[in-house]
């Protein structure tokens, strides 16, 4: 286990430079970079929120690498290059991600420059507050809502709460922390189905259904908010009377993947579609949900008897999309909603999403002699 964690870590530093000589995108994408002048070749940028992901998952993995140093490097190379400031847009969640390894690099090395850049911004953003409607508006500027501003589409609560809890954490400061608390339920009030106990997308999703006639609940979507819960956590008082809520919204959305995860071990693009609807796997959801189950019986707030089945079974159908150089395949590109995803073909956020699953499950069993089947 500890060894193909460690293969798809190598590989990801390793091709980091081409990494967009290894990404699928859907046709509706291209179409769009298209329009905008962009092109399918282009790299990332080292900020933007698919590289925030994957350095996520590189901070979990370099706590229980044999030998931390080459990821401790790099990610302090990331952040020494780029000022440690976030990226371009002031206000959107996307471009706060990388916030979450600076501060977890900064809680453990103490350099101010780490954290000076993200609390300069957040202190900005409370000095000039959107206060606008999270009603999705689309991608077509000037926006008619303050959607894209706040935290309007349900991927945004992996991007930006886990930050503000943290800042607040390594701060002392209760100020970040009751922004990200007001936000969060803002977010929550509007987007959560109270009877399927899962996230629409964003508010464009409401009349949407699968074939099937279910709601369609994006699956990525939906890792990214229960993956961002099992990074924040941690970070919430233990005595702050908000917490609460947090980890019943854990559990809840636990409860509801204990009860779509299918037969392969994996979940459906669409939560609800099943194997009819959705026949091809996809890993960056499946990669979350494993982070944040294998988190939640590590930290006492799952029942072990009933979710560390699901764990090793959706592990163990991780593993068998690794080729035998270390690429994580069957990731969904970028996009919105369920889509389409390749054996060949890979994404940097997926790769994150992998790596914080490898080093949970594997303290899941650590010391445990016991094999996953």
């Amino acid at each position: 286990m500890k060894t193909l964690t460690k293969k798809v870590a190598d590989w990801q530093i390793e091709t980091f430079d081409v990494h967009n000589e290894y990404r699928a995108l859907s046709g509706g994408r291209k179409k769009s970079l298209k329009r905008y002048g962009k092109t399918y070749e282009e790299k990332y940028h080292d900020l933007t929120w698919h590289m925030g992901a994957l350095y996520a998952g590189l901070d979990r993995w370099r706590t229980v690498a044999d030998d931390p140093a080459p990821y401790n490097d790099f990610l302090k190379m990331i952040g020494g290059r780029n000022g440690w400031k976030l990226y371009e847009r002031p206000y959107n969640a996307d471009d706060h991600t990388v916030g979450q390894f600076y501060l977890s690099l900064y809680e453990e090395f103490k350099d101010p420059a780490m954290l000076e850049p993200t609390q300069r911004h957040f202190d900005w953003i409370l000095s000039n507050p959107k206060n606008g409607s999270l009603e999705w508006c689309g991608y077509k500027k000037p926006y008619a809502t303050d959607c894209h501003d706040r935290w309007g589409w349900c991927d945004a609560l992996f991007m930006a709460p886990p930050v503000w809890a943290r800042l607040a954490n390594v701060t002392g400061n209760r100020k970040y922390l009751d922004f990200m608390d007001r936000e969060y339920h803002a977010t929550y009030d509007l987007l959560w189905d109270k009877d399927d106990r899962l996230f629409w997308r964003d508010t464009s999703y409401f009349p949407k259904r699968e074939a099937n006639g279910n709601k369609l609940y994006w699956a990525r979507g939906n890792g990214w908010v229960f993956g961002g819960l099992a990074l924040m956590i941690p970070d919430l008082p233990e005595n702050w009377e908000g917490r609460a809520f947090y980890v019943e919204l854990y559990k809840q959305m636990a409860e509801s993947l204990e009860n779509c995860q299918r037969v392969d071990g994996t979940w459906s693009m669409g939560l609800l579609g099943g194997t009819d609807g959705y026949p091809v796997k996809e890993t960056s959801g499946t990669s979350f949900y494993t982070f944040g189950l294998a988190w939640g019986i590590n930290n006492g707030l799952l029942d072990r008897g009933t979710y560390e089945p699901i764990v090793f079974k959706a592990w163990q159908a991780l593993t068998e999309c690794v080729t035998d150089e270390g690429l994580l395949g069957y990731v969904q590109p970028v996009g919105a909603a369920p889509g389409d995803s390749y054996a060949d073909k890979t994404e940097v956020y997926g790769i994150g999403a992998f790596l914080a699953a490898g080093t949970e499950v594997y303290k899941l069993v650590a010391g445990d002699d016991r094999k996953i089947k």
